[in-house]
This record gives structure tokens, sequence and C-alpha cells, in this order.
């Protein structure tokens, strides 16, 4: 283990004051109250440290008048192991070590949809009913809320569980000492809780399914916190040098989009999006956090990659991972070259096609491996590094898959129960060392939502703990550039399957994907326009990618939504090559008068097309050659069809155009003809037709002549 000089303890850590947002649920069966803690002071206890003071509210979120309402701490015993601190984090019940007396919240009784002050201060001394801290490490902390509802009998009603670091116990200089400090270096995602993009035409206008993001990205925003917070800490040398950002390519194009103008579905139809300014001015300020910084990327709009390299083959895999030079584009610097953090474990087919994809290395979290060593180890199986995060420090940022059913009620997976959590995770790190000599690689939550002043105030106490020598900066390309060592299984058990985009999502993408293979064999490149058909198709790709987003398992109805919005793009992709309906029926000049058909192609690209006639039993005509339409041509695209009437009088003809390869195009056009005269080919047939009778009917009359002259 390394240690720590105790020298560098009493003056490394300020008091953390920094608003704290969180709810807990009730204990008992039906919810009756809700704890709202906003402030805790201070969130790291030093020498100095005389008090522990908890603000927040309690709301009667029941149906029942609750009084006698009463709020106290409870601190458990310090953790002297990983194993302690993960059963900690995971919201399990505090056995108390020290407990504070019970406050009366004010008003002590709440009717149903009341809201009462919390606000209590503890002295953490030791002295008689006040809580004992002893020695620096690690506590559990346990907000208790006692009440009496009407018809029952008082009963904890809510409480908060977190985890209070402590560097050096109240009036002491003493702390644990350790050897050389740890290294480490920090993902800091850049990403969307999920897709927004449902349209996105070539040229055209995107259309977002919400304006969410638009608030996300102003000032106080979730999105605006990741940036703004960074920023607050881009001139510490020491953060910037171990922080790498984890950005999602689809955010980029999204905020790109919205910068530029863009439109919002509604039930009532698309508007205007509200974002145009608030993404200009975040996509900037991305530019100079990033400038200059290590960058990695996540796979586009955060694929779930093992059912992406499901469909068709692993066709679009490619589309979700090579975004390298689109991020580039938009921010000026180019992410890691083979370094990818994807979400979950990956299948066996789909590490094999990462390698052929150009991914050398996978950052991952270590629960997905086994049998590997400490650090970068190589992917059984693979050519591929597989680089764990410190599995720690990220379940304290990120909460437990899975809640304590001991009566805690906590939710440990908040947000800022996870900033308090991880901060104690990283002074656990601090305090004790890692638990080998490698470097740590820390990655918070991937969609992560926390204000601005609670990610502040976690990157500047990081900050601190290198520069005061308690941790070591690095950089991931430094993490990466030691060789790995041993091998390891990345394992994918029958859960992960479960948690895979349904089938009748994938198979929907494969099928949208083969009817754009055969638009694609049938666009070329028009000589006026000069548009390269892929860069047209291009878009619809995209979106075929978003409907493997890791953002909708679990969620099935949203996976089917995206995969729909993916089949509507591509009609509408179909539907800009179409034949017009004539507005009044077509009178036929002579019976062999060729068939007018008016053909318009709006896409920016030349697409061949075959014609087809429908229900044409009153026409004939002869083969229709396929045509090559031009690009962007409109009323001025007459193409005239041989055709014969084979009767006189009215009757309908459907054309219908599709590709070469037969994907439809447009909507079939129902053509009305009136015809008064027979072609050539018909007078002829009729003129035999007639003389064939007049000769039988001759014969008939004659051999009747002759019988009767006979008898």
């Amino acid at each position: 283990m390394k240690r720590f000089a105790a020298a560098a303890l009493v003056v490394l850590f300020t008091l953390l004051t920094a608003p704290f947002a969180s709810a807990a649920q009730p204990v008992t069966d039906t919810p009756r109250l809700r704890l709202d803690v906003s402030q805790m002071n201070p969130r790291v206890v030093t020498s100095t440290s005389t008090t522990l003071t908890i603000t927040g509210t309690v709301t009667n979120i029941g149906d029942r008048r609750i009084s006698d309402l009463q709020v106290k701490l409870d601190l458990g015993e310090k953790q002297s192991s990983e194993r302690q601190l993960r059963t900690a984090m995971s919201g399990s019940a505090v056995s108390a070590a020290s407990s504070s007396k019970f406050i009366d919240i004010e008003p002590g009784t709440l009717e149903p949809g009341q809201t009462g002050q919390l606000n209590i201060t503890v002295p953490i001394d030791g002295s008689a009913g006040n809580l004992h801290v002893t020695s620096p490490g690690i506590y559990p902390l346990l907000v208790n809320v006692n009440g009496t509802p009407d018809y029952g009998g008082q009963a904890r009603l809510a409480s908060l569980s977190m985890l209070l670091p402590v560097l050096s116990a109240p009036g002491k200089n003493t702390t644990p000492t350790t050897g050389d400090p740890a290294q480490v270096s920090m993902l800091w995602p850049i990403a969307d809780t999920r897709p927004r993009i449902v349209a996105a035409p070539y040229g055209g206008t995107t259309v977002l399914g919400d304006d969410v993001l638009a608030s996300e990205l102003r000032p106080g925003g979730r999105l605006d916190a990741l940036v703004s917070s960074a920023l607050a800490v881009r001139d510490n040398a020491a953060v910037s040098k171990s922080l790498c950002y984890a950005i999602d390519p689809d955010l980029l194009d999204t905020v790109d989009a919205m910068s530029r103008g863009y439109e919002v579905r509604t039930a009532s139809g698309n508007v205007a999006g509200s974002g145009a300014e608030a993404a200009k001015l975040w996509l900037e300020q991305l530019r100079q956090l990033v400038a200059g910084q290590c960058v990695v990327q996540m796979p586009y709009a955060d694929a779930d990659l093992s059912s992406l390299a499901g469909v068709r083959g692993g066709d679009l895999l490619g589309y979700g991972l090579n975004t390298a030079q689109r991020v580039q584009q938009l921010l000026g610097v180019r992410p890691l070259s083979g370094v990818l953090w994807a979400d979950g474990p990956q299948n066996s087919a789909t590490l094999s096609q990462l390698g052929n994809a150009g991914i050398k290395t996978l950052i991952t979290d270590p629960a997905y491996l086994s049998g590997q060593a400490d650090g970068g180890t190589t992917v059984k199986g693979t050519s591929l590094r597989a680089q764990p995060v410190d599995s720690l420090v990220s379940t304290g940022l990120t909460g437990p898959a899975t809640q304590s059913d001991s009566g805690a009620a906590t939710p440990s997976d908040d947000p800022a129960v996870g900033a308090q959590n991880g901060l104690a995770a990283l002074a656990y790190r601090a305090m004790n060392g890692s638990t080998s000599d490698e470097p740590m690689l820390i990655a918070p939550p991937r969609r992560w939502s926390l204000p601005t002043a609670e990610l502040t105030e976690l990157l500047q106490t990081y900050g601190d703990f290198i520069e005061r020598n308690l941790l070591t900066s690095v950089s991931l390309n430094q993490i990466l550039a030691s060789p790995a060592q041993g091998s390891a299984t990345m394992s994918y058990t029958a859960e992960d399957v479960t948690k895979t985009i349904p089938d009748s999502v994938t198979a929907s993408m494969a099928s949208v994907e083969t009817t754009m293979t055969d638009l694609r064999s049938a666009m070329t490149v028009d000589p006026a326009a000069q548009v390269d058909p892929d860069q047209v198709l291009l878009p619809l790709r995209y979106a075929l990618v978003r409907n493997c987003s890791a953002a909708w398992q679990g969620s099935a109805d949203a996976a089917e939504i995206s995969a729909a919005d993916s089949r509507t793009q591509l009609q509408a992709l179909q539907n800009r090559v179409t034949v017009d309906t004539p507005a009044v029926p077509i009178s036929l000049a002579s019976g062999s008068a060729p068939l007018p058909v008016l053909l318009h192609n709006t896409l920016p690209v030349q697409i061949a097309v075959r014609i087809s006639l429908e229900g044409s039993t009153g026409l004939r005509t002869g083969d229709i050659p396929d045509r090559v339409l031009p690009a962007g041509l409109g009323s001025n695209n007459n193409i005239s069809i041989p055709a014969e009437a084979l009767r006189a009088g009215k009757f309908s003809v459907t054309v219908a155009l599709s590709t070469p390869g037969g994907t439809s195009l447009g909507s079939p056009a129902r053509f009305d003809l009136r015809s008064n005269e027979y072609g050539v080919v018909t007078l002829i047939l009729i003129i035999v037709g007639g003389a064939a009778l007049v000769l039988l009917s001759g014969r008939q009359i004659y051999r009747r002549i002759r019988a009767r002259r006979a008898g």
C-alpha cells in the first residue's frame, strides 16, 4: 500500500459547501415523506472542522397528516476496506457508532402537500449526544427523519445515506502516511442523455423530437455544467493534464445542426427550435475547453455495439465508430486513434469486428473482465487492449445498479449522492493508495447530471489532491503507453443479452439498410450538382445507429419509436422521386398516341428509375427502358411512353416508379384515359376478324342453299 506524508493533510482541503441536492424515499411501505438535502457543510472533514450541518426540506407526499417530525444524524464506524466501502455505497443501513439527539423540524406537523424546513447542526467532537470522529477515514452517514402519520405509530419516514470523508479528526493533525502517491487520470463525459434527432434530410432542416437540449445547453443546464465546471479548472495544469474528454459525436452533430436553425416535432406539427444561440455559444465553449487536450470518442449516439454489430453482418458498425474526422471538423481536435469508451460488455463477434474497424483499445469496467492483470490487459482471442477503470471510484460516482433492501431507503444512485460518494472513494484512494502500482483511470457516469457547483467542487477537490502530492496527474496517453499485462476474457452473459436492442428493432434496421443499399446502387453523381450519393444517405445511416443507442436499453417502446422515425426518414427519401397524377383525363388523339408522363426528382443526385404500368387492360405498351433522372429537375422532366388503345372509351392505368432493383419510389399515379380511336394493329385485327366473319357466314349460307337444292 502507498502511504502519504502527514504534513500535507492539514492544508489539503477547505470546507466544501457546494449545494447538495438529493431526495430520499420513505422506508414505510406507503411513501409519505420526501427528504431533500440542499446543503452539507463540510463535505470533507479536516482538523479545523467542529460541526456538521445538514439543511434541506421535508415534504408530505402522502394522504395523511404527519406530526412529531424530528431529524437526527447517525455516524457509522470507519470503513476499513473496499468491501465495507462498497456495502456502504449500496445504501445499506448504518449501524450507528454515534448519534445526535433528535431535533424538531419546523413546523412539527405537515398536512398533505406541505413542506417543512430541516436544519440540523451537530458537533463532531465526540461529546455526549453528538457525533464522534476519532481518526481519518471514510464514515457512513445517515440522515434519519421520524414522524407519526395519522392512524399510525411513530416510524422512520425518510432517510438518506452517504459517505463522509475525514482527512483529519477535529483538532488533530494526524493522517495515514503512504509512499509514492497513486497516478490518476480521469475521463470527463460530454454526452446527451439520449438521441434527439428524428429527421435530418441532406440539405434540409434538422428536426428534433423535443427542445430539452436547448435548456441543457443554456447556463445552468446539464451540458453547460459539464463544460463550465471543466473550464473553471482549465488553468490548473495538473488537472488539465489528467483529464480526457469523452465525447459522443451524435451530440456534436445535434448541437451543430441546432446552431444553424432547427425545428421541433410537436403533436400539431413542427415548430421552430429555441436553442440556436445557446448551441453556438456552447459549441464554442467546448472548442475552447478541448483545444490541445486529450479527447476520446464514444460510439455514435452511445450505441449498443453488440446490437449494432448484429445488423446485416455489421454493415452499420463503421458508422458508429469512424467518426474521428467529424469530431476534428467540429472541435478542431482529433480523438486518440483507436481508443473507444463503449457502454457495457461486448460479445465475441463484436470484439472481432472492433479490431477490424481499427479499434485498438477498449476502455471498460473491470467487472466485465475475468482473469485480467492489474491495468491494461489483452482480450483473449483478439488483438484488443482492455483498459479497466477504477471500479471503486466509478461505483461511488455512478451509484450501484441495485439498491439495498436493508431499510435505509437511500437513493444511492442519485447523482448528488454519487458526487459525495465518489468524492469519498477518491479520498479513500488518496489516504490508502491504489490497489496496485498501475495508474488509476476514473470514469464518471456517461450521462452525468449534476449542478455546476457540484462538478466544480469535485474537480477542485481532485486538483487539490494532485497539487498537494496526494495523487499524481498522468495523461491517458501515458497510461495506454504502458504494455498490456496478461490477458482476460470479456464476459457477456444472458443478462447482457436481455439488455440489447429488441429483435424487432434490429430487423427493421436491417430492412431499411437493405433498401438503402439498393437505392445507392441506383444513384450516381449528377454532373451539375456534384453531390456524393453516400452523403445523401449518411443522415439515414446515422439514424439507424441511433436506433441502437444504449439509452434505449430497458425501454423497448423508445427503441421502437426510434426505429419508426428511421423508416419515416427512408420513406421521405423515396418520396423525393415522384410521378405526377394528371389533373384531368388524358385524351389519346389517336389510337396509338404516346402516353405523356411527368416525373420529378428533387434529390441532389441522379437516379435510375423503372416505370411500370399496372391495370392497363385497355392499353398496350412496348418495352419501357429504365430512365436516369437528372438531379433537381421538376416539371420539365417529361417522358413519353409509346402506347396503343385496345378499345375505345374510358379506362384507368396506374403508373409506378421503382429503382431497377425493385425499391418503390414515390406513390403510384392513376392516369384516367379517354380514347375514341383504335390503333393501327387493333384496326387490322378488327378488319381481319370482320372478313373472317363474313367468309364464315357466306360459307354457311352456301351450304344451306346446296342442301335445299339437293332435297
